[in-house]
């Protein structure tokens, strides 16, 4: 369940929903500078399910894939409570601009790339739409798993801009899987752990 929240926040708007119009989208956003291995820092939103369990939330890990249609395959790596990693595979759905995107899978009706320097940080604006109830979250994305400062300012700008509150928000603390995404040279969710060496034969 607490998955399928960070995902539904993952990094959507919908028809005139109040605040639209002062989202932006990332100017002449490049999918190809976006791909790579990505941490979620951090997440606002007013989506009552994730108020009541955020205390609980741990940073996932996002690897982001470029498809040759436009549209974005994400994968997620999240610890398990065994200490384990768990893959999520997401894909957003190219919407008619550059860095907008859907998720009818996630009930995620708008996803933006509202900003990003792509060295460093990316902030990704979505609305949920479920059971008639409208969600809106903003979501910190870091190349390293540590808050930048720059993203964290653009993070609360945009904040007061589509009416959420800090208090709403979360940082989230490393977990299981970012560990093992950093000891991996190419940064992947949940990457296979190598088996322990064995000790040598005795002698003969």
């Amino acid at each position: 369940m607490l998955h399928t929240l960070l995902i539904g926040s993952t990094l959507a708007l919908l028809g005139a929903a109040p605040g639209q119009a002062q989202v932006p989208i990332q100017a002449d956003f490049d999918a190809s500078q976006f791909q790579g291995t990505w941490y979620m820092v951090g997440v606002v939103s007013d989506d009552q399910a994730f108020l009541d369990s955020r205390d609980h939330l741990k940073m996932p890990v996002v690897l982001v894939t470029p498809l040759a249609n436009g549209d974005l395959a994400l994968k997620f790596g999240y610890s398990t409570p065994d200490g384990g990693c768990q893959k999520a595979d997401v894909t957003f759905t190219k919407g008619a601009v550059d860095g907008q995107f859907s998720n009818a899978a996630l009930a995620q009706t708008d996803i933006r790339v509202a900003a990003t320097d792509y060295k460093h940080f990316a902030v990704l604006y979505v609305e949920t739409q479920k059971g008639g109830v409208r969600s809106v979250w903003l979501q910190l994305f870091a190349r390293a798993p540590e808050l930048f400062p720059e993203g964290a300012q653009k993070m609360q700008q945009m904040a007061l801009q589509v009416g959420l509150n800090p208090s709403q928000g979360a940082l989230l603390p490393k977990s299981g899987a970012v560990e093992l995404a950093e000891r991996d040279p190419a940064g992947s969710p949940c990457p296979p752990q190598r088996a322990p060496a064995l000790p040598p034969p005795p002698p003969a």
